[in-house]
């Protein structure tokens, strides 16, 4: 989940995959914090430099989340403690949003400023354009979504029409294809967990 609290100082927060820790950014810092006994962990302790969306893999072994250090936005990934970090610097930097990890937590999916949907191979490093909203409108939609084989990703874009459709892209084969008319809004897509219904 990512939300904001009503004075601004925590941003977005998301669940390890077992449930026992939570990580947050705050104050543009990454923390990590117990459900229930342990510390709280501060894994970036870098004053001056803002770190923002973090986000666990599902195989619990990474954490990712985006960093200026350096001036532009990055991609940093480290352990749950915050060792090994490893930067990777991304494509047409800007401000980047929505990371998903693919549930085989080998590629990350995310959005940047100018509304393009990226995914990224983590081994590589190598960041691919999967999409473009096409229009500045107030609403973004182009939130990817994870098949739970991690070959397809769902999101929806805005038609010329002005309707949203739904897309999805092969992983495997680097291509989109709208999966809706495109005569009525459809946006907000998610599959079932067996893979074979997208709602």
């Amino acid at each position: 989940p990512h939300w904001s609290d009503v004075g601004g100082s925590v941003r977005t927060a998301a669940l390890s995959p077992g449930g026992k820790r939570a990580v947050f950014e705050a104050r543009g810092e990454i923390f990590t914090v117990p459900a229930e006994k342990g510390d709280a962990r501060n894994l970036t302790r870098s004053p001056g430099v803002a770190d923002r969306t973090p986000s666990w893999s599902p195989d619990g072994r990474s954490v990712a989340w985006f960093s200026d250090e350096g001036g532009e936005y990055g991609l940093v990934l480290t352990d749950q403690f915050g060792k090994d970090a490893r930067r990777i610097e991304l494509p047409s930097p800007t401000f980047f949003y929505t990371p998903a990890w693919s549930p085989d937590s080998k590629r990350l999916a995310y959005g940047d400023a100018d509304r393009n949907l990226w995914v990224l191979e983590i081994e590589s490093g190598d960041a691919e354009l999967v999409d473009n909203e096409g229009f500045a409108h107030p609403q973004r939609n182009i939130h990817p979504e994870w098949s739970p084989d991690s070959k397809w990703i769902a999101y929806s874009k805005r038609l010329k029409n002005q309707f949203n459709a739904v897309f999805v892209y092969s992983v495997e084969d680097g291509e989109s294809h709208q999966v809706t008319d495109g005569l009525a809004d459809a946006h907000s897509p998610c599959f079932d967990r067996g893979g074979k219904v997208l709602a």
